[in-house]
């Protein structure tokens, strides 16, 4: 589990390098995404999850995982 602050409200995406299921959680709840997809071919992202956020704190839940070690990323994409 990670923290993550969001300053601007918006959709953002979580990107990971390999299979998880992948919850955004603020104050206990577990917030529903938006959208999700298959990364790009030829790219080592292979699941991306969109969440619409309001300005916050939040926490990043991965669980499921078939490997110890997961490239992940939080981005904005508006």
């Amino acid at each position: 589990m990670v923290r993550f602050d969001v300053a601007k409200a918006g959709t953002y995406r979580v990107a990971l390098g390999g299979a998880a299921w992948i919850d955004v959680v603020q104050s206990g709840k577990v917030l529903t995404s938006a959208a999700h997809a298959h990364g790009p071919a030829c790219s080592p992202v292979k699941k991306m999850v969109d969440f619409v956020l309001p300005a916050g704190r939040y926490a990043l839940q991965l669980s499921g995982a078939k490997t110890a070690e997961l490239f992940v990323s939080v981005t904005t994409i508006r």
